[in-house]
């Protein structure tokens, strides 16, 4: 896909992959098509001093400053809590619109729905794209991603910011280096923006929220030379801000096999400051989800996210998430996805595994 030039705006987030998770996914992985990132309080800088990626790319204080480069979209890099847009982003995305530019948008508030924004871009020829806006005839699931030929793989993970991501992402690099013809399902707003396609589950009415899964599935499967499907994960089992997206996922993408994502310094579950349980204990309960839907699928390696480690001591948490485990682990960023792909394929290719066939009579 030909992605437009880019301009990112993430003022006041740059530093805090977290928040801006939907800047650092573009500077990672489709650092070409980007321009610029606003950030006024890192104005001046290279963009790699600040995330450690994007070296080259300038930081700048406005979308005025950087107009000579002549942007076609600006992508609102930010994930808020609850999805709400910052009132103090207006003035950018108006001058975007103004400018006849795109304004790509993934909060839970769409912007094409704002009476302003939306007369600006119609007199301006500008446009509105709005990552979260789920399309008008998803399905209720009834399995059916069980029925594309090639093998699914979700990642999970231990809490929200984990890495799913990132994790389906880098497998997908690593099998397309061994040439094995594979494809990512987009659950999310950073994934889309990314990809070009997808649907953010998160934005869906509960009822079809599965159905949204089992769709992004059999559309990618519909090549039946594709023989991995990458389905990027969402929330956590153990986090009750946002469970129920992710059991949705589980059963409406019907995966063979699951990847544990987790962030190896993380001590506490997100927003109930519970203590992390540990990553057995997460592995048990993702088994115990599938089994009455797909037995046979099982987590089957961990990826963890190492950011803020030296390289050894990033090394021995890998090592003892392995110990404690039983299952493969790296850290696909830092270390490569290798360990990752190899704990799903057998003889190259990832088993499917059966649907419950139900109690024995």
């Amino acid at each position: 896909m030909q992605v437009p030039s880019t301009v990112i705006l993430a003022e006041d987030a740059l530093g805090d992959d977290g928040m801006s998770k939907t800047a650092y996914g573009l500077l990672r992985y489709a650092p070409e098509s980007v321009l610029a990132v606003i950030d006024s309080r890192n104005a001046g800088r290279d963009c790699a001093e600040v995330t450690g990626i994007g070296k080259g790319i300038p930081v700048v204080p406005s979308l005025i400053a950087c107009l000579d480069l002549n942007p076609k979209r600006l992508v609102i890099g930010v994930a808020t809590a609850g999805g709400v847009l910052p009132n103090g982003w207006r003035g950018q995305i108006k001058t975007a619109l103004e400018n006849g530019m795109e304004v790509v948008s993934g909060m839970h508030g769409l912007l094409a729905e704002d009476p302003e924004l939306a007369l600006l871009a119609g007199r301006c020829g500008g446009r509105i794209t709005d990552l979260r806006k789920s399309p008008d005839d998803l399905p209720v699931a009834f399995c059916k991603a069980q029925n594309v030929t090639a093998g699914v793989v979700l990642t999970v993970g231990t809490d929200c910011n984990a890495g799913k991501m990132t994790a389906s992402l880098e497998m997908l690099r690593e099998a397309e280096r061994r040439g094995i013809r594979s494809a990512f399902c987009a659950t999310g707003q950073t994934g889309i923006a990314i990809a070009g396609r997808g649907i953010a589950v998160d934005h869906t009415v509960s009822d079809f929220t599965a159905g949204a899964a089992e769709k992004l599935v059999l559309d990618e499967g519909a090549d039946e030379s594709v023989r991995l499907i990458f389905v990027e994960g969402q929330g956590a089992l153990c986090q009750p801000s946002y469970s129920g997206v992710t059991l949705a996922l589980l059963h409406g993408s019907c995966p063979d096999a699951m990847v544990l994502c987790h962030r190896a310094t993380q001590a506490r579950v997100m927003h109930v400051e519970w203590r992390m349980p540990p990553l057995t204990e997460h592995i048990a309960l993702y088994d115990a989800a599938m089994r009455l839907v797909k037995p046979g699928c099982r987590v089957k390696a961990v990826a963890l996210n190492t950011r803020g480690l030296e390289e050894q001591p990033a090394r021995r948490m890998i090592e003892a998430a392995e110990r404690q485990t039983g299952l493969p682990a790296t850290d696909p960023v830092r270390f490569g996805a290798g360990p990752l792909l190899d704990a799903l394929l057998v003889n190259g290719l990832l088993p499917k595994q059966p649907l419950y066939a139900g109690p024995e009579s």
